[in-house]
């Protein structure tokens, strides 16, 4: 088994040389752990933002940049990362809004999904932890989040919201 240590001093390497402005540099390494972890899906995300700042000729293309980011996407469609650097590449490099609208528009349906998911379990375990107002406030905005996302009020997310909301004693919701 491979030791995450080593992926993330690579990380950390290709972070540093990026905010030098060592682009050709943060694209070798990120290469060579490429080759350590094939398929990562940040790697790929990395390896393909990598490709587009490059200003030599040489090297590997924005087409396999593109191939890059959506094997990303393929690998991990429940990612919002990959699917707005997709989008990103797909407006600025390909002039194709369309399809970048689409790549935004799940990006956004998970990021929704996943906040939504995180703030009821947060307000379980603030009600557990007797926080009912931080609890309320919690469900409140997962609410919020539901009803501004085109569902229904009786999809099975909105009565898991009102469920969690029955789940707090009388004087907690007060």
């Amino acid at each position: 088994m491979k030791s995450t240590t080593s992926f993330k001093r690579g990380l950390a390497n290709v972070r540093r040389h990026w905010r030098a402005r060592r682009y050709p540099h943060a694209l070798t390494e990120v290469t060579r752990l490429l080759e350590q972890w094939p398929d990562n899906p940040q790697l790929l995300i990395l390896w393909a933002n990598l490709v587009q700042l490059q200003d030599e000729q040489t090297g590997p293309t924005l087409d396999e940049a593109k191939a890059a980011l959506q094997r990303a996407v393929e690998l991990d469609e429940e990612s919002p990362a990959a699917w707005i650097e997709r989008g990103y590449f797909l407006d600025a490099v390909a002039d194709d809004a369309p399809a970048a609208s689409k790549c935004f528009e799940k990006a956004i349906g998970l990021c929704r999904r996943f906040l939504r998911e995180a703030l009821l379990s947060q307000a379980r375990v603030l009600s557990e932890l007797e926080r009912p107002a931080e609890a309320l406030a919690c469900i409140a905005e997962a609410y919020w989040l539901h009803s501004h996302n085109g569902q229904p009020p009786s999809s099975s997310i909105g009565a898991d919201i009102l469920e969690r909301l029955k789940d707090l004693s009388p004087a907690e919701r007060a």
